[in-house]
């Protein structure tokens, strides 16, 4: 069945309006963008912009979803012929690629503030939390097949693979500069999987 015209089109708002949020988020943060600075970079009036979101915090939330939704798929897809770590640095390195092609300064889903907002609402809540059983069940899985070094612990490896995840927000004024973006993703992935892995 045909999507009607008019739907279409208020998805296609809606859709703008969540990638322009993207954008000023990455600018200006989550607690200094303004419904007054979205209304004016979409070129709509605060009405209808509360239309689409009742709130500032909706609209963070929508932001969120749009990395949060890519990560879920990796790591509930059937993937028969990966391994439990295989995967583990797949999420890694999609979870690191999305920030990049966001822009490094992008919404950071895993500080306190966001992830506050985030469990506060149902949808995002549920998503946080599948993306957690999913990796706490991988990394399990990684140790059950020998793939993790046994001195290590579940807890630490997932919080080890979480820090990863969230590195791109950190020392953003070091002196080292920023990494070269078409490698990152990459990089870190083989930084975990070789720092937990099993040797011999």
């Amino acid at each position: 069945m045909t999507t009607p015209l008019r739907e279409r089109r208020r998805q296609m708002l809606r859709d703008e309006i969540v990638g322009a949020a993207q954008m000023l988020l990455a600018e200006k943060g989550h607690k200094s963008m303004s419904m007054d600075d979205l209304a004016a970079q979409v070129g709509v009036s605060k009405p209808t912009l509360y239309s689409y979101f009742g709130t500032k915090d909706e609209i963070v939330v929508a932001v969120a979803m749009r990395l949060i939704n890519p990560l879920l798929l990796v790591l509930e897809a059937d993937l028969i012929d990966q391994t439990p770590l295989e995967r583990l640095t797949v999420f890694l390195a999609t979870a690191v690629q999305l920030q990049i092609d966001a822009g490094y300064s992008a919404l950071q889903i895993w500080v306190p503030e966001v992830l506050e907002l985030l469990h506060a609402y149902e949808e995002s809540a549920e998503c946080l939390q599948r993306i957690d059983n999913a990796v706490v069940k991988l990394v399990q899985a990684a140790f059950d097949q020998g793939e993790i070094d046994p001195d290590l612990d579940r807890a630490t490896v997932v919080r080890s693979l979480y820090a990863l995840v969230h590195s791109m927000h950190l020392a953003p004024h070091s002196q080292s500069g920023l990494p070269d973006p078409a490698t990152t993703a990459v990089r870190l992935a083989h930084i975990f999987r070789h720092g937990v892995r099993r040797e011999g």
